[in-house]
């Protein structure tokens, strides 16, 4: 409904028939008294118009001079409504409570949705959100939804993900579980860089953290130890030894891949003309002789098929080669293609480039594309950088005495 029709209907209108002789005389009088009518229909002696509750009664009189008869058919408006409310005070007491209990119960949580999990059952994320107090009747005022998630990260450690949402009666706990690596030979000795990356985030469960946040750290770089110092009372003496544990955690990074591509302003059409020579060439015991036809193409643009025949019966083989060389003559058409075209190909090549090189699970944070102009090269091209958020710390294996591997 427009905006005009809801200030109409505010006030209330009444849907009125004027009816008599003396109806023309009577509208004339309306519009000088200022009474405003609106959608008048004129049928004969019958007037059917829309008119304010409070021009009712400046009409009144007007209708005894003009001897015309109203007749009200509808009253329409919040006015009307509230004076039948007054009327029906359980009706409207009913709607009042009715209101005010859902919104009560919107104040709270109804329902839990875990989606996302697999290997993790659903139970026992139910289980942590239980121990914390989180289940179906709180309210949604006594959830720290940051908080929670950091939990469930802490509680179980197949979770890679955790993101918690309201909507509604709704707590929505989506996951990402934690991919899990073939077993590993040998002891974890710690925790390093599967690439390049700036760190933003460290989380560690078990170990000694040897990076922290903000540091750009490299390829095979130790994040994490598995080394940690602890300080024992000897003889009354605080000695401090060093430990050693299976590291686990998680350091989170800015991790940047780039690809470039480019594409051709203008496109080579290759059409065979259906001209062609042949060259035949006899070869015996590594000498050989001419037979007959061109020793080079007779054409400019040409495509060249070599065919070699040997001769052999049984298991005789006999020293004799023969050699057909065809030239078939083709014509060369160069097709301008649109900077915007080209450079849109160029764009697709270095997306789907830099897309294949993502590993599953990474948060891309940007994108920055750039583009380029080889006008005089005939080509343009497009470079593609990607910035993400992952975890790139993965175990390191002693292999062997003085080598380490990660993977």
């Amino acid at each position: 409904m427009a905006i005009l029709d809801w200030w109409v209907l505010w006030p209330g209108y009444l849907l009125i028939s004027l009816k008599g002789p003396g109806l023309a005389r009577l509208l004339n009088l309306t519009a000088r008294q200022g009474i405003k009518f609106w959608d008048l229909n004129y049928r004969e002696n019958l007037v059917t118009v829309k008119i304010r509750p409070r021009d009712l009664k400046r009409l009144r009189p007007l209708l005894k001079k003009t001897g015309c008869r109203v007749k009200i058919h509808h009253k329409i408006g919040a006015p009307f409504i509230m004076l039948r409310g007054k009327r029906r005070k359980g009706l409207v007491l009913g709607i009042v409570l009715f209101c005010f209990t859902l919104y009560f119960l919107s104040l709270f949580i109804w329902n839990i949705n875990i989606e996302g999990n697999t290997g993790v059952s659903t139970e026992e994320i139910s289980a942590v959100l239980e121990n914390y107090g989180v289940k179906e009747g709180i309210m949604k005022k006594d959830l720290d939804l940051s908080e929670l998630e950091r939990k469930l990260l802490l509680e179980i450690e197949d979770l890679q993900w955790v993101g918690v949402s309201t909507k509604g009666v709704y707590l929505n706990v989506q996951v990402v579980e934690r991919l899990r690596e073939p077993p590993l030979d040998g002891d974890v000795t710690g925790l390093v860089a599967a690439k390049d990356g700036l760190v933003t985030d460290i989380l560690v469960l078990a170990g000694e953290a040897l990076v922290k946040t903000g540091d750009t750290v490299q390829k095979g770089q130790e994040l994490i130890s598995g080394k940690i110092k602890v300080l024992e009372d000897l003889n009354g003496e605080q000695v401090e030894k060093i430990m050693e544990v299976r590291p686990r955690g998680m350091v989170e990074a800015l991790v940047w891949y780039e690809s470039y591509a480019e594409a051709p302003l203008y496109l080579v059409h290759k059409r065979k003309t259906g001209n062609f020579a042949r060259f035949f060439s006899l070869v015996i015991k590594d000498h050989e002789y001419y037979l007959w036809g061109p020793h080079t193409s007779p054409y400019r643009n040409y495509e060249l098929e070599k065919i070699k025949r040997t001769y052999a019966w049984r298991n005789l083989r006999l020293p004799v080669e023969l050699y057909s060389i065809s030239y078939w003559e083709f014509e060369v058409e160069i097709g301008a293609v649109s900077p915007r075209e080209a450079l849109q190909k160029a764009r697709s090549s270095a997306l789907e480039e830099v897309d294949s090189q993502l590993p599953r699970g990474a948060t891309i944070k940007k994108r920055f594309v750039n583009d380029f102009y080889f006008f005089e090269l005939g080509t343009v091209g497009c470079r593609v950088m990607v910035e993400t958020l992952e975890d790139i710390a993965v175990p390191k294996v002693p292999l062997e005495a003085g080598r380490d591997v990660f993977s």
